[in-house]
């Protein structure tokens, strides 16, 4: 409710700027803000809008009324009820863009300061000159009643407005930026409201730029509006955050961080610039001659509030970015070195090659690491550092990083590649690193220690802008990763990647979601290596390790229904490892038991979060463990449950977990196969050649696979009968098969396609002898090339074999002695009636024939689609 009183006559002039004045109890300072205004000096004719926001004093109307009528070209006098400050302001403005459309700027003047002659016309004309996107110019703090000054310099940054506020309200602002509807917050009547108008204008895309000797003055006393805010401020702060909290998140922040405060200033040999990035592998980025980085470096100690240098500095060469980004390791080795160099002065990154073909990458602590820095591809240091180190003159302390005893504390990130990735060996990288902080010392050495201001800088560092994350979001070290916003980034959480179908099946959804346009990320919670499987560079985008020896553990104190929760929480800090998930748009934890235990900060991230559910588990005495069991303590961190089995999800609607959020995404064959050479084995089992029963065990050599069965079928068909090969290996334990008492060799797991392909060619029968199971992949594989399966009745397998028509079940039931029995019987039938072999063979075959992982896939990703739109 408003009610205009008096002015608003425009007169022979045009009014360039509009000055909104709300007034509530202060009318003794009134008329000192109205001369203030009528006093500027410049080119543009300056108009005032007195909003009188209720207030009981007689003495508020009067003067307003008298201002109005006796300068009513230029004063407005409106008279409304209480609405508190934002209310006012919003009255003013909304006047000033009907009744004056030639205003270029609006400035809010609180009723209590005051403007020094030349102020407006000095703002206006910086904002004039600016770019479209600058909303508006801001002042320095210049106080009086209390006498204090403090500088706002430098370039102005979003992310840093976020966690301080200094913007004054009294700031000059663009027309068109009222014009596009944003406005003060009425409900926030206890403080702050200049703050959130401020944040809710940068989400909007305007930002700010400071305005030098700008003229602006504060009254500051011991009792205030702004006193009694700061005393609200965590519970005002609390509900802005709550209220902006999908403008919070890691993904939000982090690209907001690359395009103003990166954390890295990147080194790199054979160019002329600078980057400063937070994501390695960024297509764009910041970047400036080494010349004018140098002198950024400098400013940002000498003004560190002011001034803008990385808080990192990577040194490497182009081919140690490029080995690192082909291995998927780039972004993971600049997360290990964030946290590094939290304790350390220097990260040393090393590559050697794997005699094993795997990807490992491991982290020594801080110490003084001999020869570590002359052997680096890669080094990382602190800015901090390295700023104290330019300003001595004798450098001896970083030039020890040659000797065998170095003065700094280096850690070193060791990397080993496959033979295929590491054909050439990066140079290295110290002496490089060393001539560049030649540079910098003698840029740094240049320059005066006397401050550039003489107002003092109360803000935070710039240095310190990763603080953000610590307070906005709860995570620490974050994944250096910039989203490109399409919503296609899916993180596969496992424990390990090894030889086993768990694997396979998360390859091939990644597989068949790089197919669609997805970009997949790996996660290893359990190990600080991996094994690629074939086509892994085509596939994930990234490959990522945890802090030291990752966030497996249990918590064997607390049994939910008899099985134990995650343990991480109990001895780490979690906040690092939501920092790395964080920046993903889905993930799915397969198998981690440290996954669950952050799945709930990573949904308040904004995070989908699925589990992916394989098989049900029991300990020896029936006890249940394993991963549903364990899920079930965790299922309302989950947006929904992916399962492989209508078993499964029949198991998972019975523990109580709604039908609505269990999706079942059967198995399929875990490579393409060669269709040729199928066609020609299948063609062959219709007319066999006479010889031994070829039977064939696949696998890992695991206790779940039910390896002393196996002895015991092996020993019991011993003769001219069969032929047997057994192939894999032990992943999960040291349990190894032992068949020297059989003359058996076990040969080395087959990892390739063509390896699996020549193994099914050469089978008739494949043997899975397990105690339990998912969905075997052995099976829908060994079905694809028409060899006969026979296996134990256990989880759901009796989906994928049709007993007795296009493979054997064998009931456990009865006890060991059967199990192997009846194993033996169906092998011996098998190898009297090759009519038989032959048919089910071929049943198998066709039924395999129907499967593939997109069609298996489509529900689920349906339902992610539909997830990832936004809210209506």
């Amino acid at each position: 409710m408003q009610q205009f009183l008096a002015g608003g006559n425009p007169g022979r002039d045009v009014i360039s700027v509009g000055v909104v004045i709300p007034s509530y109890k202060q009318p003794g300072f009134l008329s000192e803000a109205l001369e203030s205004i009528l006093t500027q000096v410049g080119p543009a004719l300056i108009g005032a809008v007195i909003v009188n926001d209720g207030c009981p004093f007689a003495q508020t109307h009067d003067i307003g009324l008298s201002y109005a009528r006796r300068y009513p070209d230029q004063v407005v006098y409106l008279r409304r009820r209480n609405g508190g400050l934002s209310a006012a302001r919003n009255t003013g403005v909304d006047f000033i863009l009907q009744a004056w459309p030639e205003c270029r700027g609006i400035f809010p003047l609180d009723a209590d300061n005051r403007l020094l002659p030349h102020f407006l016309a000095r703002a206006q004309k910086l904002l004039d000159g600016s770019s479209p996107q600058t909303g508006w110019v801001y002042p320095d703090f210049d106080f009086f009643g209390f006498q204090e000054n403090f500088s706002t310099s430098g370039e102005y940054s979003y992310f840093m407005h976020i966690l301080e506020n200094y913007c004054e309200a009294g700031s000059l602002i663009r027309r068109e930026l009222f014009a596009s509807g944003l406005r003060y917050d009425e409900s926030m009547r206890s403080g702050f409201e200049d703050w959130d108008f401020w944040l809710r204008s940068a989400q909007a895309g305007w930002r700010g730029r400071h305005l030098p000797a700008a003229g602006f003055r504060y009254r500051k006393r011991a009792e205030s509006m702004l006193a009694g805010s700061e005393r609200l401020r965590n519970v005002i702060l609390g509900d802005m955050r709550i209220r902006y909290a999908k403008h919070l998140t890691v993904r939000a922040l982090a690209k907001l961080e690359a395009e103003e405060v990166p954390r890295f200033a990147m080194y790199v040999t054979g160019e002329d610039t600078v980057r400063y990035v937070l994501d390695p592998m960024a297509a764009t980025f910041r970047s400036e001659p080494r010349a004018v980085a140098q002198r950024r470096f400098v400013e940002a100690k000498h003004e560190p509030r002011a001034t803008h240098f990385p808080s990192q500095f990577c040194f490497a060469s182009p081919e140690a970015l490029d080995l690192l980004q082909r291995a998927g390791l780039l972004r993971n080795v600049f997360y290990q070195a964030m946290m590094a160099l939290r304790d350390g002065h220097f990260l040393a990154v090393t590559v050697d090659m794997s005699a094993e073909g795997e990807i490992a990458l491991a982290v020594t602590p801080p110490a003084a690491a001999g020869e570590v820095g002359a052997t680096a591809v890669m080094m990382f240091a602190q800015t901090r550092l390295l700023q104290e180190v330019a300003q001595d003159p004798h450098r001896g302390w970083v030039n020890s990083i040659r000797s065998e005893n170095p003065s700094p504390k280096i850690a070193q990130l060791a990397a080993k590649l496959p033979a295929s990735l590491l054909k050439d060996r990066p140079p290295p990288i110290a002496a490089f690193m060393l001539s560049e902080i030649d540079g910098l010392r003698d840029s740094m050495l240049s320059r005066s220690v006397l401050p550039a201001a003489w107002r003092p800088d109360e803000r935070r560092p710039r240095l310190a802008a990763q603080e953000a994350y610590h307070e906005l979001t709860r995570c620490g070290a974050i994944m250096p990763h910039v989203a490109p916003g399409d919503r296609r980034d899916i993180g596969f959480v496992l424990p390990l990647f090894a030889f086993g179908g768990v694997e396979k099946v998360v390859l091939n959804y990644a597989a068949a979601m790089r197919g669609m346009g997805w970009r997949p990320h790996l996660f290893i919670t359990g190990a600080s290596r991996m094994q690629p499987q074939p086509d892994h560079f085509d596939i994930f985008e990234s490959v990522n390790f945890f802090e030291g020896d990752g966030i497996e553990g249990g918590d064997y104190d607390r049994l939910h229904l008899g099985a134990c929760v995650s343990g991480f929480a109990l001895w780490r800090d979690t906040r690092d490892a939501v920092g790395l998930l964080a920046t993903m748009d889905v993930v799915l934890n397969t198998h981690a038991l440290g996954g669950h235990g952050i799945m709930q900060s990573l949904r308040q991230q904004g995070v989908k979060t699925w589990l992916g559910l394989h098989l049900v588990e029991h300990g020896p005495l029936g006890n249940p463990q394993g991963n549903p069991h364990i899920a079930l303590a965790y299922e309302g961190a989950y947006d929904g449950f992916v399962v492989i089995s209508e078993k499964l999800r029949d198991w998972c609607i019975g523990q109580a977990v709604p039908a609505d959020k269990v999706v079942k995404v059967l198995n399929a064959p875990s490579y393409q196969a060669d269709t040729a050479l199928v066609a020609s084995v299948l063609a062959a089992r219709r007319a066999p050649e006479p010889g031994p029963l070829r039977v064939l065990f696949l696998g890992r050599l695991d206790a779940q696979k039910g390896l002393d069965r196996l002895r015991d079928i092996i020993l019991q068909t011993l003769d001219a009968r069969f032929a047997w090969r057994v192939v894999g290996k032990a992943v999960l334990n040291d349990d190894t098969l032992d068949l020297n008492e059989t003359g058996l060799t076990v040969e080395p797991p087959a990892m390739s396609g063509p390896e699996l392909d020549t193994l099914y060619a050469w089978a008739d029968v494949v043997v899975l002898p397990s105690r339990f199971e998912g969905v075997p992949l052995t099976i829908l594989e060994a079905q694809r090339f028409g060899c006969v399966m026979v296996a134990t009745d256990v989880g759901a397998v009796s989906e994928i074999i049709r007993d007795r028509q296009d493979g054997f079940l064998v009931p456990v039931a009865n006890g060991e002695f059967a199990v192997v029995a009846r194993f033996v019987s169906i092998l011996e039938q098998l190898a009297a009636d090759r009519a038989r072999l032959r048919g089910v063979g071929l049943a198998a075959a066709a039924r395999a024939a129907e499967s593939s992982w997109s069609g298996n896939m489509q529900d689920w990703l349906t339902q992610i689609d539909r997830a990832m739109k936004p809210a209506a």
